[in-house]
């Protein structure tokens, strides 16, 4: 194997454990169906949740300010609790 097909390995293998699925949310309070909705929109991970702006998440049909609060907040909860 060249040694950049090995770095480039050795990159991915200390990245995993990072990509958290969307899933894990559930246990913090948040609805299946609510995950259902992320999902059909396009967020099938924390980070994209994260990275997303609360006016953009506002425009999923079903989620008010409050629900797009409480989604927040699981999610700083789950990269809290990933990241120790």
């Amino acid at each position: 194997m060249p040694a950049s097909a090995s770095a480039a390995a050795d990159e991915f293998d200390d990245d995993e454990g990072f990509i958290v699925d969307i899933d894990s949310i559930q246990s913090h309070g948040v609805g299946a169906a609510d995950i259902t909705k992320l999902k059909n929109n396009g967020y099938y991970t924390t980070a994209s949740v994260h990275s997303a702006t609360r006016r953009t998440l506002l425009k999923i049909k079903g989620f008010s300010e409050v629900k797009v609060d409480k989604i927040k907040e699981a999610i700083q909860k789950c990269q809290v609790r990933n990241s120790l």
